[in-house]
């Protein structure tokens, strides 16, 4: 197909299309903004739940090395997060990790979760971040710019230590969600057992269009045109010998095909002297049947001005299985997210733990079942009773998230309760509350929702203090300025519950309840 439009680009390898410079600029120059203005997808790999399924599985890998000491005392295992993003995986996998471990037999070992992405920006952010600063300060969390398509290397921000080839004294764990898919890739199609590969064209409707602005991809035609194959795509037996072996064995298919990613795990491993642990969600296709069933062409899924791409992990797969490595999937096609642990190395008394924490953990009910339960849920919480919205936030390890959609349910459900009920919904307030990771400027105001509920529940004390909180993480709104001062009336505070009056008619003079309040207390009635 012929682009239309000026044409910045025709019959490119995708791989080495401006579309990633593009996708560099915009998450350079959003940092954490991306997650906060929405932009970017991140709950179903960004929960309790997953945080503490990736906590279990890297725990029982941890076990298996260990249980033969295969490992070097006194020197800790490196859990390192590529794309961290805004950092609340990190926060729940490390909440969830740090209670795991010091209950086990392996307390003693120690570890170091560092978090890497590319804008500088997002590791000052977590630097600073008020719930990441006791792991900073306890060692157990760092901080590292990496560059997925170069970097050899990786230098800790806080420790100073140098993370290299050779340097690294015990196994490695990676995570990488929702990464993959962000990152340079490149297209391919079979056709009667001939390889052929999509090639990119990008065309815009303005001649000299700012390649790296916000809005270029929402103006930019994308199209791809199959050529065929002749001689090696890389000059890399290894990625070659898998572009082979499709080409054989696929049938006619249109494939992504992971190359940035394969020489980034490739670098990792030597990181991690051959002894390496992938934990990996994302949308992607898990193997050579999903990937047959696929016969049309390559699609960018645009997410303002950025973009993703499917991850292919069976050729991950067939990577590690190339190295002698090991693939844990689960037996079921996933709906929402597909989370693979990929393993390299040998311990010697095998992958026992690894097998039956993976199983646990992800394939019986993992983040992709929760996910998927967790949507339908939603749609139907204003039929269940209070009891049910309680378990459904235990189940979710008290998200937040589930807390503010359940939220036109749960409340008039907790103001009716009885007195023990209510004892439960103070005590999962505070759960949530302390699971909650903030990134500053999200949409809903978690502080005020959990004053309301503690104020329908005649607890105007406790109310007062999540409202504060919402003042000064939100700003000033007459509405919790009336809220406070229905707490103080409640209190018997009159003074103070006339200053939050006037206050919210200061911000908003037809407040018609606050005038209607003010004049009752200066009434004395």
């Amino acid at each position: 197909m012929e682009p239309s439009g000026f044409v910045l680009e025709h019959n490119q390898r995708l791989s080495r299309s401006l579309l990633w410079s593009c996708q560099r600029a915009f998450y350079e120059r959003q940092g954490v903004e991306a997650w906060r203005r929405g932009l970017l997808p991140s709950f179903i790999t960004s929960n309790p739940v997953i945080g503490r399924a990736y906590a279990q599985v890297v725990l029982g890998w941890m076990r298996d090395w260990c249980a033969a000491s295969s490992w070097e005392s006194g020197q800790p295992f490196h859990l390192i997060e590529l794309g961290a993003g805004s950092g609340r995986f990190a926060f729940h996998f490390l909440e969830a990790f740090r209670r795991l471990h010091a209950r086990s037999r392996l307390r003693d070992v120690p570890f170091r979760y560092v978090m890497t992405d590319l804008p500088e920006r997002n590791l000052e952010f977590w630097l600073s971040h008020p719930l990441l600063q006791p792991f900073l300060d306890e060692g157990l969390l760092d901080v590292a710019r990496f560059d997925a398509e170069h970097d050899e290397q990786l230098v800790l921000r806080r420790g100073g230590t140098v993370l290299a080839p050779g340097t690294v004294a015990n196994p490695l764990a990676v995570v990488a969600n929702y990464f993959f898919d962000s990152i340079p890739q490149d297209a391919f199609s079979v056709q009667d057992g001939v390889l052929h590969e999509c090639l990119v064209s990008v065309s815009s409707p303005a001649p000299r269009p700012e390649v790296e602005a916000e809005d270029f991809l929402e103006q930019a035609a994308v199209s791809f045109e199959d050529h065929e194959v002749r001689g090696a795509c890389y000059g890399d037996a290894e990625l070659d010998g898998i572009l082979e072996d499709y080409r054989e064995r696929l049938g006619d298919a249109t494939f992504l095909f992971p190359s940035t990613a394969l020489r980034c795990l490739r670098r990792l491993q030597r990181l991690s002297g051959g002894r390496l642990l992938l934990l990996s969600g994302d949308k992607g296709h898990a193997s050579q049947d999903e990937l047959s069933d696929r016969s049309s062409g390559v699609s960018l899924v645009r997410h303002g001005g950025a973009f993703s791409l499917m991850v292919n992990y069976d050729a991950i797969g067939r990577y590690f299985r190339l190295r002698d490595g090991q693939v844990l999937r689960p037996i079921h096609r996933h709906v929402s997210l597909h989370v693979g642990a990929f393993l390299l190395g040998q311990p010697p008394d095998g992958y026992g733990e690894t097998e039956l924490a993976y199983e646990e953990a992800i394939e019986r009910s993992g983040p992709d079942d929760y996910a998927t339960l967790l949507g339908r849920m939603e749609q139907h919480h204003e039929e269940m009773t209070l009891e049910e919205l309680l378990a459904l936030l235990r189940w979710s390890g008290w998200d937040s998230g589930l807390l503010m959609a359940i939220f036109p349910s749960l409340l008039p459900r907790a103001e009716a309760a009885s007195e023990p009920l209510r004892q439960e919904v103070c005590w999962a307030i505070q759960q949530v509350w302390e699971a909650d990771y903030p990134i500053g400027g999200e949409q809903d105001d978690l502080a005020y929702h959990l004053g309301m509920l503690l104020y329908v529940m005649e607890r105007p004390a406790e109310a007062l203090t999540f409202f504060d909180l919402s003042l000064r993480q939100y700003g000033e709104a007459p509405g919790t300025y009336y809220n406070q001062g229905m707490c103080h009336v409640r209190l018997q505070q009159d003074a103070r519950a006339r200053e939050c009056f006037e206050r919210a008619l200061t911000l908003d003079e037809d407040f018609s309840q606050a005038r209607e309040m003010l004049t009752h207390l200066q009434s004395g009635e």
